[in-house]
C-alpha cells in the first residue's frame, strides 16, 4: 500500500509497534525526523494517534486520507438560545436572513471527496516573513538608530516591517523582516521547498478531521466575546490531528484556489463588532466568505501577511 493510501481507520487500527514502524518509514523516505514519536490524544471526545515529523525547523503532522464528507448541513444545526439571541441582534442591525439561511450561505456545501494521506504543517507559514541573524546589518542598524529606546524592551517593531526580540540582558534572541509577497510568489516559495499549500478540501479535512458539527469541537461557542478575546479555550488547542489551525479569524489562510480562504475572515467581523455568534462563525470548519476571498484575489485586495498551510505529499 502506498503511504498516500493510508486512511484514518487504517492508521488507528495499527498496533503501536506497527504505527511506529510506519512513521519511521515515512520519515526515512521523505527526509524527516520523528521528533516525539507517537502521541495518543483526545479532542472533543474523539481519540486519535498523532504522528509528528520535522524538516528544516518545520513541524508536520500525519493527516490520514480517505473518502470523507465535507461541508456543513445548516438544516442540521440546532443553535443554542445564546446563539439565537446574538444572531437576532446582528440580523436586526444588518438586515440578515434567517439564521439557517445565513449559515448555509457562509459554509461550503455538503459533499464527499477522496483525499490522500499527507503531512500537513502543524502551524501556518507566512512566506512574507524572513528570519534574520542577530548580526544582520538591518538588525544592527536598528539597534544603533534606536539606542536607549530599546532598554528593557522585549520586542521592538520598526515602521519598515522589522521585528527584533530581546532577552533580559538586551541580547537579540530573534529577528525577522516582513516583505511584500504576492500570492503567486508565496506559492512559488513553497514549491521551491518541495511543498504546496492545501486545497480548500484538504484544509477543511485538516481542520475538522471529519467532525459533522459546525465547529471542529461541536456546535456551541462562547457568548461573552469574540475568538480573539478568549486566549484559552477549545479553539486554541491543537485539533484531532495535532494541528494549530482555525484559532483566530484574523489569521485566515490561503488555499490553492486563490479566491477561497479558510480559517477566518481577516478579522472583519470582529473588528466591525458584528456580533459574537457571527464572530465565532468565522472559525466554523466549512466557513467560506466568498466576497472576502474574491476581494483578496482582486487588484484592490491587500493583506499584511499571506498565511499558508504547507503540505508535504507522501510518495
Amino acid at each position: 500500500m502506498s503511504y498516500a493510501d493510508l486512511t484514518h481507520a487504517q492508521w488507528n487500527d495499527l498496533s503501536d509497534g506497527a504505527a511506529r514502524r510506519l512513521a519511521e518509514e515515512i520519515a526515512d523516505r521523505h527526509g524527516l525526523t520523528v521528533p516525539v514519536g507517537l502521541q495518543d490524544t483526545v479532542y472533543a471526545g474523539r481519540p486519535h494517534r498523532v504522528a509528528l515529523f520535522e524538516r528544516d525547523e518545520m513541524r508536520f503532522a500525519l493527516v490520514p486520507g480517505g473518502r470523507p464528507t465535507l461541508g456543513h448541513d445548516a438544516a442540521r444545526f440546532q443553535p443554542t438560545s445564546d446563539q439565537l439571541a446574538s444572531y437576532a441582534d446582528s440580523a436586526d442591525e444588518y438586515g440578515l436572513p434567517q439564521l439557517a439561511e445565513y449559515v448555509d450561505a457562509m459554509t461550503s456545501p455538503v459533499r464527499t471527496v477522496e483525499l490522500p494521506a499527507t503531512l500537513v504543517a502543524v502551524d501556518a507559514f507566512d512566506p512574507c516573513e524572513v528570519s534574520l541573524a542577530p548580526d544582520d546589518p538591518r538588525v544592527l542598524n536598528l539597534i544603533a538608530s534606536e539606542g536607549a529606546q530599546l532598554d528593557g524592551v522585549s520586542q521592538f517593531r520598526s515602521a519598515g516591517g522589522l521585528t527584533v526580540e530581546f532577552d533580559r540582558t538586551g541580547q537579540v534572541t530573534r529577528a525577522r523582516a516582513i516583505t511584500d509577497v504576492s500570492y503567486d510568489e508565496a506559492m512559488a516559495q513553497l514549491a521551491s521547498a518541495g511543498l504546496r499549500t492545501t486545497t480548500a478540501d484538504e484544509w477543511e479535512w485538516a481542520c475538522g478531521a471529519g467532525a459533522t458539527t459546525l465547529f471542529r469541537w461541536g456546535d456551541d461557542c462562547p457568548n461573552d466575546g469574540y475568538p480573539y478575546d478568549h486566549k484559552t479555550g477549545v479553539h486554541r488547542e491543537t485539533n484531532l490531528w495535532g494541528l494549530a489551525i482555525g484559532q483566530d479569524p484574523y489569521k485566515h489562510e490561503a488555499t490553492t484556489e486563490r479566491t477561497i480562504v479558510c480559517g477566518g475572515d481577516g478579522g472583519g467581523t470582529t473588528c466591525g463588532g458584528s456580533g459574537f455568534f457571527l464572530g465565532w462563525l468565522t472559525l466554523a470548519t466549512a466557513y467560506r466568505d466568498q466576497d472576502f476571498g474574491q476581494w483578496l484575489a482582486s487588484d484592490d485586495g491587500y493583506a499584511e501577511e499571506i498565511l499558508t498551510r504547507p503540505v508535504l505529499e507522501l510518495s
